[in-house]
Order: structure tokens, then C-alpha cells, then sequence
């Protein structure tokens, strides 16, 4: 090992920054180069997605090796590749998505296909019954299972209209035919199977419109023992009510679930929940800090570790053979932050990633029966010879004492006593969170000489329950209060100028455009991307009637819906003074882009504002081509009001 430690030190030292140089924009805007790479089972290759200006690709490499091969790339540039999996050896399994449209709306739909790295043949995985269904052009397939022991098969969920529910269905690789494995009786929406492949558990929800107790979105999960038995009803649960009950895995003989909760503790736990019983027998893990924030799997399905979110992303693994592969993996790559991303089945093919807060992710390969190892690829090659900013982890007090934690990213190369501007940067979700991990836009904005605050108010996840549930019914209240207490708090650092811009991108768009008219004297710029501005509207867009809307307004208190007018941009246009740059795509399946264009049509004649429209374009900005503009964009209005 210690032979295996020197060979990775020496190939960080390659890849490490070395010199300064010009950086623009256009180094800050390039998708990831490579990323989701997964080891093959027995070790020899490598399937990753490789993104290119004309779309992604998925391409094939030998273990050790960085010479890729194309095995796939889809027919529409517009598309997305979200992940890539082995089905055994000979076959790799790729999840795509793009954006459907279908009365009125697009859909996020989800497609699979498979490829045989042996000929290179390729086949989409689609019921040929259900493909002469009219709506099939907005019809999902999800992956549930590749079967360990049967690499020619899957197990598929997608919606059958015999069922008038997500069915299940055993897929042949070979010939692409579809077996149904029983009707859905349950309206079973999101189906799991066990390490066999036997599909064990099935979660339901519904929204309930009747009164009291029986009104609300309820959770239901349901349970077998065995494939020759019905489901029975393991569990239901109000949602926002009592703790929560979420399924991880089965114990390998199935008679217990590992379950995600926040009972007890108020954060995020693991617990072995007694099928039979009906009962929790014990506490698995927990963090005193943080909520778990889910599962580490093996390449068989089995549930082998956990998660959490602080600063970066931490692992406890059940066994401490894998816990020692970590450690020495880490070693090896001092200073980085490492995870295992994929090891073949034996555990002696490894692929790590590594990444900082100043440097971009990268791929390391290492052979622990060779005792050898090295680069594969970094994600962002065009960043890793330029010295980026650090990011410092930090918090502040909110207006009522409660502590908000942060990240400040000052800008490389001040003077001594110089005073940047700097922009406020409000993460989307909102149940989402800020990490310490290496952004691009974050580093562009420096890169600029700027710094860059961003907070994880009231709403964000992996604090605990208290702290994530304070942001529900909290639009442009306290999760904006927040926000602006980031503002005052840096104000008296002494550390930064008086100029300030905020941007934000989906929820802190929405941030963003709030803060224009709230607090219309602060800010010198406002960016809004992928934004929201009339709150009323995106609830009567949202045909889902999902819990996400449910953490906005109670959709049955139509006091509550009017006074959502107070807190949406739009009807406040004539408190606005500052330049407005508005960002949206056409297919933006998580808010409509009437959102942006329905704002710049009524604030066009009355304010200083620029609205760019990506025909086809994304929530995400995953096109390379609208990504560029987005950033330049970007860049060419900051230095113009900062």
C-alpha cells in the first residue's frame, strides 16, 4: 500500500494548479467532461458518460486505461443521460430524460436502454404494447433492479393503463421482450425490490380532499414476505405529521426494514423496524448533528453504509472492511476530499473521486493486487493548471438568535485592505443545501473579484427537522429573512464593499426577485434564473398537487393563497430599482418559464431589465451551447453594475 500511496501522491502532483493564466467565462461554463463512471463487476472496464458539444456520449475504457471508446450517443442533443449501470459483464444499462410535452405541460420523462459492449448493439426498453398508447410520448421507464444473479435481465416500472398504475415488469436484454410480474391492486406508485430482484415493498400517496384529519397528502407503504403473496399495508403516514418513515433496504431474510427516520432525535436516523411486530427494535445510526441523508449500496443492491451532509459529504460503512478501504484511499490522495465512486466485485478494482473546494473533481484508478494506481480523468481539465478560490465555512446570527450557517468565498490576489464587491448566492430547493464542494459559478464570480456568501436559511435540509420545517410557509418570510441577516452580518465584517448583487437560480431566483422589492435599496443587481415570480400561479401550474406545494401554503386556506400576492415579485414591480438579468428555459419541466416571461412582458417598460430565452432549454442549463451564453451573460452583467 505504501508503493500504491507514492504512485497517487505523484499523480495529484500533475494535475495540481501550477501557474496563473486568463480565465474567462467560457472555463467556468463547460459541462462536466466525464462523469457517473462505474466499474465494470469483474473489473476490467470502465462505462462513463462523456458530455461533448453535440450532447452526451456513453463510452466504454479499459480499467487503467484513459483511452475511451463511444458505445452510445443519443439522437437528440436535447437529451439527458442521468446515469449509467452494469447489468452483469456484458451489459450496460443507461437512464436518459427529456423533456415531454403533453396538454399543455412538459413532463420530465425518463427512458432506458441497454447496450451489449460486446457488439455495440444498442436497445430501447419500451413495452410494445404500451408504445401504441397515445400518451406513451410522456410515458417514464424507471430502472428497479439488475439481477445479480441474471445479467440479461431487469426489473422495470412504468405506468400500464390495465392497471391504471405503475406496473412491474421483467425485461430480457437479449430481446428487449417485457413479463409482467402482477397487476398493481395497490396504486402503488414507486416500487422497490429485494437483492434478488423480488419486489418486496411499494410506496402509494394520495391527496385527500375531505376535512379535519382525513384532509392532506398521505403516505402508505405496502409489504410482502414472499413473491407467491399480496401486498398487506405495512404503514401509513400523514405527511408533516408524526415522524417520518422512509424504507432504505431489507434485511437479507426480509422479516425487518432498515428505515430513515426522525423519531426521538428530531434528525434523520437509521432504525431496524420489525416487520411482524410492527415495531422499531433498535437504532442502526444517527448523527448528534446532522440528518442522515441516505444509503451506501454495493454493486449487488445491498445495503452496506450511510451518508450525511456537513462541509462535505461523510460515510460510516457497516463493515470495516470497506471502512479501511476508504481510509486507505484517502491517504493515498491527501488534502482531497475522496469517496469510493465504483470497485469491481472483488474489491480490487477501484475507482476513487476526489475533489477540494479550490479544485475540480477528479477520477483516480487504483489496482490493489497490482499495487498500482493513477488519473483516470478530472471533470473540469481546462481548470486544473489556474489557482481557485477557497471556500471557508462560517455562520452568522439570524435577527432572532438562531445561528445560519454559511460559506464565504473571498475572491484570489486582493491588496492588502482592498474591499471587493460581492454577490449574494442563495441556493435553490428550497429543501436543499449548500456544500463546500468545488462550483463553477461560484469560482467564475470570484474568479471576477468578487466574493461570495451563500447561507443554508431555515428550510434547508440536513440540520434536523426544527430547522428544515421553520422554512415551511415561509416564502419571502423568515428562509428570505435569512437572507438578508447574511447581508447585514457581512455588512459589518468590514471585509467588503458596499456593492452587492444577489443571484440565484430556481428557489433562489425566486430569492432573488424578492429581495428587489423588499429590500429595493441594497442591492446594485438582481439575476434571476430558472425563477419564480407570482407564487399564486406556480401553485395553480403545479397538476401534481405534490407535498413540495404543500410546504408553501395550505392549498385549502384561500387566505392564505391571496395574501401569496405580498410575496411574489410580480405584483410588486413598481418597488423594483435595480437592473434585472432574467435566464429561462422553454422546457423547463420545475418552473414554467411564464414565470420570467410573464415578469419581463409587464416590467419591460418600467425597468432596467434583460430577459434571455433558451428555446428547448432546461431547469439545469444542460445544454453546453445555453450554459455558455447563460455564463457570459452572467459574467457581462456583473462587471456592468459591480
Amino acid at each position: 500500500m505504501h508503493n500504491l500511496v507514492k504512485t497517487l501522491f505523484l499523480a495529484v502532483l500533475l494535475v495540481a494548479p501550477a501557474k496563473a493564466s486568463k480565465i474567462t467565462a467560457t472555463h467556468f461554463s463547460k459541462l462536466k467532461m466525464i462523469e457517473s463512471a462505474q466499474v465494470s463487476p469483474n473489473g476490467k472496464s470502465i462505462v462513463a458518460i462523456y458530455n461533448t458539444k453535440n450532447g452526451p456520449q456513453v463510452v466504454l475504457s479499459a480499467f487503467g486505461n484513459n483511452k475511451i471508446t463511444p458505445l452510445a450517443q443519443l439522437k437528440k442533443a436535447k437529451d439527458r443521460v442521468d446515469y449509467v449501470r452494469w447489468s452483469g459483464d456484458k451489459y450496460v444499462l443507461i437512464g436518459t430524460s427529456y423533456p415531454g410535452y403533453y396538454r399543455g405541460i412538459y413532463y420530465r420523462v425518463s427512458r432506458l436502454y441497454s447496450i451489449d459492449v460486446q457488439n455495440k448493439e444498442v436497445r430501447e426498453l419500451t413495452h410494445k404494447r404500451l408504445r401504441k398508447s397515445q400518451g406513451h410520448k410522456v410515458q417514464s421507464y424507471q430502472l428497479l433492479s439488475s439481477l445479480p444473479a441474471k445479467e440479461d435481465q431487469v426489473i422495470v416500472s412504468t405506468y400500464d393503463s390495465r392497471d391504471k398504475a405503475y406496473s412491474v415488469f421483467t425485461v430480457d436484454l437479449e430481446n428487449g421482450d417485457f413479463e409482467k410480474e402482477f397487476a398493481n391492486k395497490y396504486d402503488v406508485s414507486s416500487w422497490y425490490p429485494d437483492i434478488n430482484g423480488t419486489i418486496r415493498l411499494g410506496i402509494a400517496g394520495e391527496k385527500r380532499q375531505g376535512i379535519f384529519d382525513d384532509k392532506g397528502h398521505f403516505i402508505s407503504t405496502w409489504y410482502r414476505k414472499n413473491a407467491n403473496e399480496d401486498f398487506k399495508l405495512l404503514h401509513k403516514r400523514k405527511f408533516g405529521v408524526g415522524h417520518s418513515f422512509n424504507i432504505l433496504s431489507l434485511s437479507d431474510d426480509g422479516t425487518k426494514a432498515y428505515v430513515m427516520s426522525d423519531r426521538e432525535t428530531g434528525r434523520q436516523a437509521l432504525w431496524l423496524y420489525d416487520i411482524e411486530a410492527g415495531e422499531f427494535s433498535q437504532k442502526v445510526f444517527g448523527h448528534d448533528t446532522f440528518d442522515l441523508s441516505g444509503g451506501l449500496e454495493n454493486g449487488s443492491g445491498e445495503l452496506v453504509g450511510v451518508v450525511w451532509k456537513e462541509d462535505f459529504m461523510q460515510r460510516h460503512y457497516f463493515d470495516e472492511k470497506d471502512s479501511q478501504l476508504l481510509n486507505n484511499v484517502q491517504a493515498a490522495l491527501p488534502g482531497y476530499e475522496v469517496s469510493i465512486a465504483s470497485k469491481s466485485d472483488d474489491d480490487t478494482k477501484v475507482l476513487a473521486y476526489a475533489i477540494k473546494d479550490n479544485s475540480p473533481g477528479k477520477y483516480f484508478w487504483l489496482d490493489l493486487t497490482a499495487n498500482k494506481g493513477g488519473i483516470w480523468f478530472s471533470q473540469y481539465p481546462q481548470l486544473e493548471n489556474v489557482p481557485l478560490a477557497t471556500v471557508q465555512p462560517t455562520q452568522y446570527p439570524a435577527s432572532d438568535g438562531v445561528m445560519i450557517p454559511a460559506y464565504l468565498t473571498m475572491p484570489n490576489n486582493l491588496k492588502p485592505g482592498e474591499k471587493p464587491a460581492f454577490v449574494v448566492l442563495p441556493h435553490g430547493g428550497p429543501h436543499a443545501r449548500d456544500m463546500r464542494y468545488f462550483d463553477p459559478l461560484v469560482q467564475l464570480i470570484a474568479s471576477q473579484g468578487y466574493a461570495v456568501l451563500q447561507m443554508n436559511f431555515r428550510g434547508s435540509e440536513g440540520y434536523g427537522t426544527e430547522f428544515e420545517t421553520a422554512g415551511y410557509y415561509q416564502w419571502g418570510k423568515r428562509m428570505q429573512q435569512d437572507v438578508m441577516d447574511g447581508v447585514a452580518w457581512l455588512d459589518k465584517q468590514n471585509i467588503v464593499a458596499k456593492n452587492a448583487c444577489i443571484v440565484g437560480a430556481s428557489y433562489g431566483g425566486y430569492v432573488a426577485l424578492t429581495a428587489a422589492f423588499q429590500d429595493s435599496e441594497r442591492f446594485d443587481c438582481v439575476v434571476s434564473i430558472a425563477g419564480i415570480s407570482d407564487l399564486k400561479e406556480m401553485i395553480k401550474d403545479e397538476e401534481r398537487l405534490s407535498t413540495y406545494v404543500d410546504n408553501i401554503v395550505a392549498s385549502n386556506d384561500s387566505a392564505a393563497l391571496k395574501a401569496l400576492d405580498q410575496v411574489s415579485a410580480i405584483k410588486h414591480i413598481d418597488q423594483i430599482k435595480a437592473p434585472i438579468l432574467l435566464i429561462h428555459g422553454t422546457r423547463d419541466t420545475r418552473v414554467n418559464y411564464s414565470q420570467s416571461k410573464d415578469f419581463y412582458n409587464q416590467a419591460k417598460s418600467k425597468l432596467d431589465i434583460k430577459y434571455i430565452e433558451f428555446e428547448d432549454g432546461t431547469h439545469f442549463l444542460d445544454d453546453p451551447k445555453n450554459r455558455k451564453v447563460a455564463f457570459d451573460e452572467l459574467s457581462e452583467f456583473l462587471d456592468k453594475h459591480l
